[in-house]
């Protein structure tokens, strides 16, 4: 039977170490736990410790990058099926930074690990990185320290982030085709336009013929593209600058959230896609022990739209206030009816969170027959545009040529 040395924290937080033998790290783990030792690390015995200081860890990663919601999922998972074998929170860290291919997630388990080890709570060490794991995660994981069910709180961020993946992937593959398509005719009209009408341009004017009104339009607009393409990159990149701008101001977020809002089809799609992140967010936060108002203020900020967020804030006011959550979100007019009614009933039975799942789970369907409703617009609008604009094209062109083949004048 394999041997495995262990280092582990008493109630009082001395550190002791020794060997055990037994079938793997997770059985030595439970023996630990079941004297009630804090498992710090075990390592086969010959294994060179991997809790110790890696040098460069920290320094040679920049203090910024990017971590995906796939990264994020992984690490959650991980996780949480370590602790749940029994495995020791600096063991957990340690298998963590070996398996995580981000680089800036290593650094920042490297850290986390680091931090832990001086006795620092998990959450408050995950906390230094805010643009990473943001307050719902570390509320969560503060009410699972707080109840000693670490691993139950991690079970079900990972359930969360699961659902918010496959639908960003679900709408992500959906409007996937449609912009490919869109791309694909923005670039046929532009090469027709720079490239073919410009040859027939030639043939019209050494010709002399009379050309129509269409054909004078298009042949300017091919001159101004060829000639001034410039403005209107420069118009397209100032576009863009400007949204973002926009955007990043409280007040003009707000803005461009109502208009989107407002917008037939897409704010329809928007609203449902806030509704199911609003109530599987908030219903995550409640079974996991995360007071209501605090859930709430956590909730208006993951919503990611400013005018709903609004709305949870002047609910949250009424809460506060004793009038309970449905009747403020019903009054607030943010979400639909059912929301309201479904959180009533939750309220009453004392189920708020399984009403809220429930909830979460409904609008998870309809962002789907949404999205199918909006590709199913989409495609065949852009098919009738680029062959209407074709068409216009193919127009321009072959009518003053057959006015040349017959001699007449138009």
């Amino acid at each position: 039977m394999p041997s495995f040395n262990y280092v582990v924290k008493d109630r009082s937080g001395r550190t002791s170490q020794g060997v055990m033998e037994a079938a793997s790290m997770g059985e030595v783990a439970t023996k630990l736990r079941q004297d009630n030792l804090f498992v710090v690390q075990i390592n086969p015995v010959g294994q060179r410790s991997r809790s110790v200081s890696r040098k460069g860890d920290i320094n040679s990663e920049k203090n910024r990058g990017r971590v995906a919601l796939k990264d994020k999922l992984f690490f959650v998972k991980q996780f949480y099926v370590m602790l749940k074998a029994g495995l020791g929170m600096i063991v957990c860290l340690n298998n963590l930074y070996e398996q995580t291919e981000n680089k800036y997630l290593r650094y920042i388990i490297s850290g986390v690990r680091n931090d832990v080890e001086g006795g620092m709570a998990l959450s408050a060490a995950l906390g230094k990185f805010p643009k990473v794991f943001e307050k719902l995660f570390i509320h969560m994981l503060e009410a699972g320290e707080a109840s000693g069910k670490l691993e139950v709180s991690l079970e079900r961020l990972h359930g969360y982030y699961e659902q918010e993946y496959n639908l960003r992937k679900k709408v992500i593959g959906a409007l996937t085709y449609p912009a490919i398509i869109a791309i694909v005719a923005v670039g046929v009209v532009v090469a027709l336009m720079t490239f073919v009408l410009p040859i027939f341009a030639d043939i019209f004017t050494s010709s002399g013929v009379q050309l129509p009104f269409l054909t004078r339009a298009l042949l300017a607009t091919s001159n101004f593209i060829r000639q001034f393409w410039y403005i209107i990159v420069l118009f397209i990149v100032a576009l863009v600058f400007g949204y973002n701008y926009t955007a990043q101001n409280p007040k003009g977020q707000e803005v461009l959230d109502k208009f989107w809002l407002g917008v037939p089809v897409i704010g329809d799609l928007i609203r449902k896609l806030v509704t199911a992140r609003f109530s599987r967010t908030l219903a995550t936060l409640i079974d996991s022990g995360v007071p209501l108002l605090q859930s709430l203020e956590i909730v208006g900020r993951a919503v990611s739209n400013a005018v709903i967020a609004k709305g949870i804030q002047s609910a949250a006011i009424g809460v506060n206030r004793g009038t309970g959550l449905a009747q403020p979100l019903q009054d607030s007019g943010i979400f639909p009816t059912m929301v309201s009614q479904m959180i009533t009933i939750g309220e009453e039975t004392g189920e708020l969170g399984h009403m809220l799942d429930e909830v979460a789970s409904y609008y998870d369907k309809e962002v789907e027959y949404a999205l199918a409703s909006l590709t199913s617009m989409i495609e065949p609008a852009i098919i009738v545009f680029l062959g209407g604009v074709v068409g216009c094209i193919v127009a321009a062109i072959f009518i003053p040529l057959l006015e040349m083949s017959t001699g007449g004048t138009l």
